[in-house]
C-alpha cells in the first residue's frame, strides 16, 4: 500500500499475483467497503506526473540529479532526464514486495522502449530506483536531437514489445 484516501486507493501489485485477474478488497475499520475484479497483465506501466494524478507534466528529474524539469528549468535536447514509473512486471533479481531496492538493483525482464516528442531512444538505464521500493522503475534517457522542443513534449514508456 502507498496511500489512502477517502475515495483513492494506490498499491503496488505484488510480484506474485498470476493469472489474467485478481480480486482486489478494501477494508476499513474490519470492514469491506468495495470489492472488484480487476484485469492482471505482464506489464503496464505509468509514468508519475507533476499533479500526482498520471496526467499532466512528467515528473521528471533534469541531469543535474536533483531539479524538477518544469517550463522554468527545462531539460536540454542532449541531457539525461530521469523518469519514475510503475508497472514495469516481472524483473532480475527478483522483486521482494516491500523491499527498497538494493544493488544488484532489479531491471525488467521485458524491453523497455521510450518514446520522446514522437522519436523512439534507448533508456541509458531502466530498472530500479536506488533506494525506492520494489516496483518503482526508474528510466534514465537522453533528449534526442530532431525532436519538438516546448513546455508540452509528449513522453511514453513501453514494457513489452512495441506494438
Amino acid at each position: 500500500m502507498i496511500y489512502t484516501l477517502s475515495t483513492q486507493v494506490a498499491a503496488i501489485v505484488p510480484y506474485g499475483i498470476t493469472g489474467n485477474t485478481a480480486q482486489v478488497t478494501v477494508s476499513y475499520q474490519g470492514h469491506t467497503v468495495a470489492s472488484t475484479s480487476v484485469p492482471v497483465v505482464s506489464s503496464a506501466p505509468g509514468i508519475f506526473s507533476l499533479n500526482s494524478t498520471g496526467t499532466g507534466p512528467v515528473a521528471a528529474i533534469n541531469q543535474d540529479g536533483f531539479t524538477i524539469n518544469t517550463t522554468a528549468t527545462p531539460a536540454k535536447i542532449g541531457d539525461v532526464i530521469s523518469v519514475n514509473a510503475t508497472g514495469e512486471g516481472q524483473t532480475t533479481p527478483g522483486g521482494v514486495d516491500g523491499k527498497p531496492a538494493v544493488v544488484p538493483l532489479p531491471r525488467p525482464n521485458l524491453p523497455v522502449i521510450v518514446s520522446i516528442g514522437g522519436k523512439t531512444v534507448t533508456p541509458e538505464y531502466a530498472g530500479g530506483a536506488p533506494g525506492g521500493v520494489a516496483g518503482l522503475m526508474q528510466v534514465n534517457v537522453r533528449i534526442p536531437d530532431g525532436i519538438q522542443t516546448g513546455s508540452s513534449v509528449p513522453v511514453l514508456i513501453q514494457v513489452g514489445s512495441a506494438s
